[in-house]
């Protein structure tokens, strides 16, 4: 049976942003990482064409000694869901949009920025550019082929953005730019440069995570092409 093009975007998001234990079962794609503190690495997302079961999410996470996290994705297919959580008093949280775009719109030359070693070089320069930072262990998981590109300024890390990719689509993940140096471009040249070598593996398509409420990244991301797929938020227990 055909999947719905929003749940091949999110199976290509959970492998390429991977937990610990996943697990599909009782209508839901469970997953847990014990170390780790991240939603997304810790919520349920509810299976295409079933029923999902709230009382076993509910004990899944438990269990395991965690709140009960739901991601509600896409949330205009899943209203009925959302208003159940909600009625037993599960807050909403952090409502983010899925963007899509053709890999070759955005590809471009950006000769400021440069792909950066392997993983190890993840705490130095996201580090250097973002105090809340994304946990190596999660970065270590990611499938290859993954590549991490940096802008630098003055020597020092200006901004970076990762890029992995799956059959045929890239997920750009953890986008950042030094506070400083904001809107001066860095970010495009990030995108571009990424966006080129995903063309090269393979990618005819490029998906991103942003949050509804960050309007300036919106905007550069419709500047390069990017429409909306689907939005999702979270619904958490008490």
């Amino acid at each position: 049976m055909d999947q719905p093009e929003w749940w091949r975007l999110e199976r290509r998001a959970a492998r390429a942003w991977p937990a610990a234990e996943t697990e599909e079962r009782d209508g839901w794609l469970l997953r847990h990482s014990p170390s780790v503190p991240r939603r997304r690495t810790n919520s349920a997302l509810p299976l295409p064409g079933g029923t999902p079961s709230i009382e076993a999410v509910e004990r899944y996470y438990r269990e395991r000694g965690r709140a009960v996290c739901v991601q509600v994705s896409p949330a205009e297919a899943h209203t009925g869901l959302d208003a159940a959580l909600a009625a037993r008093g599960y807050r909403r949280d952090a409502p983010m949009l899925i963007l899509t775009a053709p890999t070759s719109a955005v590809a471009g030359e950006a000769p400021t920025v440069e792909r950066v070693g392997d993983r190890s070089c993840w705490p130095e320069v996201f580090g250097g550019l973002d105090e809340r930072l994304t946990s190596v262990e999660v970065v270590l998981r990611m499938p290859e082929p993954v590549a991490f590109f940096a802008a630098t300024a003055g020597g020092e890390p200006a901004g970076m953005g990762v890029f992995v990719v799956d059959d045929g689509y890239a997920g750009v993940f953890c986008m950042v730019t030094r506070p400083g140096l904001r809107r001066r471009g860095i970010a495009s040249q990030v995108l571009a440069a990424g966006a080129a070598w995903a063309e090269g593996e393979g990618a005819r398509c490029l998906y991103l995570q942003v949050e509804e409420d960050n309007p300036g990244a919106r905007a550069l991301y419709a500047r390069h092409g990017f429409t909306l797929s689907h939005g999702y938020h979270y619904r958490i227990s008490g």
